[in-house]
């Protein structure tokens, strides 16, 4: 599957007083993963929600994390993100974050994903639609990048 890599530093801004991460930045960060993985494949957000008017992006309906290891103000955190599986309308996307050369996870989840379009008569009622082949078939792809911002 294609998978896409950025390091992360933790700032003073993503730990508590005691200097330690504060977990809701996983999350955060695990958003943006799923959008640099969608970009670097080649879909391109905003064009298609300009081109399409009724699209509606990718909304999260489900998302989960485990912690293994506490992250500290300073450290570099490699996140992996990729598709774990397709549904019919939906996309599992796994994230994991590692640290340097341990090979156990700091932490993992992942987020569960709809490909949404409003309603032609009624644009406030949003409903998912199949996810279509030519996404499926770029994340599908066996290549990794790294998206992170230099």
């Amino acid at each position: 599957m294609f998978t896409a890599i950025q390091r992360i530093r933790v700032e003073w801004a993503h730990c508590d007083p005691a200097g330690i991460i504060f977990n809701p930045h996983y999350y955060i960060w695990m958003d943006g993963g799923t959008h640099s993985m969608l970009q670097a494949a080649g879909f391109d957000l905003p064009l298609k929600i300009h081109e399409d008017k009724l699209f509606r992006g990718f909304p999260l309906v489900a998302s989960n994390m485990a912690f293994k290891k506490p992250l500290y103000y300073g450290n570099i955190t490699e996140l992996t993100s990729k598709v774990e599986k397709f549904g019919n309308t939906s996309f599992v996307v796994a994230h994991e974050f590692r640290q340097g050369d341990d090979p156990d996870p700091v932490a993992v989840g992942n987020e569960v994903r709809v490909w949404a379009y409003s309603d032609q008569v009624d644009p406030a009622i949003m409903a998912a639609q199949r996810v279509p082949e030519d996404i499926r078939a770029m994340l599908s792809v066996n290549q990794t990048v790294d998206t992170t911002v230099k």
